[in-house]
């Protein structure tokens, strides 16, 4: 056997094992919020809130845990992915922890819902968030803002409130799961923040 036989047969087992390499590391995240077992019904509640579909901006929606490598660089991870789209992951997180959060309100997510009268008059939360990823310090990063609006059959669509927010947490743990569970943890943090916000709202 020749050299360049040789080295065309181990070129060849190279690529063999780095393929599989590549599927055997292949990661799937998601937040691990709990459920707890609920139920409300609307003529015991004061008030509707809808959760709109949270909006992320450019990449940041992809299935890539995102890094920020410096200010102006974004990296989506190849084999580091999210189990579903983060724009649909971080609205039912919110989606759970605003229904938690208001005894006294009704929250739904998604699309109008409306039954009679009454559910003409509600709350509607947007969000839009900016950053949602790791940085090269080892933070979490969530920044981003979020609207309240509040129709009536009378006024229409109301905007009532902006808020910002930017939150940088140290990770408790190195590498992917525990940027995962850190971000986890902020967005929880942010959406029991809005839940009291909107808690102080005269209904």
């Amino acid at each position: 056997m020749n050299y360049k036989l040789i080295a065309f047969v181990s070129s060849l087992f190279v690529l063999s094992a780095c393929s599989q390499t590549s599927f055997s590391t292949m990661q799937y995240y998601q937040f691990s919020q709990p459920i707890t077992a609920m139920k409300r019904l609307s003529d015991e509640t004061q008030a509707q809130l809808r959760v709109n579909t949270v909006q992320l901006r450019g990449s940041l929606n992809n299935r890539g845990i995102a890094m920020v490598l410096d200010n102006n660089r974004i990296n989506a991870a190849n084999y580091h992915l999210w189990n579903e789209s983060p724009d649909l992951m971080l609205t039912s997180s919110a989606h759970q922890t605003l229904y938690t959060k208001l005894e006294n309100w009704m929250v739904i997510k998604g699309l109008p819902v409306i039954t009679d009268i009454d559910q003409q008059t509600y709350y509607e939360l947007e969000y839009e968030l900016h950053h949602f990823n790791g940085d090269q310090n080892g933070n979490a990063n969530i920044a981003g803002l979020w609207r309240l609006y509040y129709t009536t059959p009378e006024s229409g669509r109301q905007l009532k409130a902006i808020n910002y927010f930017n939150e940088i947490t140290p990770l408790d743990e190195d590498g992917y799961e525990g940027l995962v569970m850190t971000l986890e943890s902020t967005w929880l943090e942010i959406n029991q923040e809005v839940g009291a916000e909107l808690s102080k709202l005269t209904l």
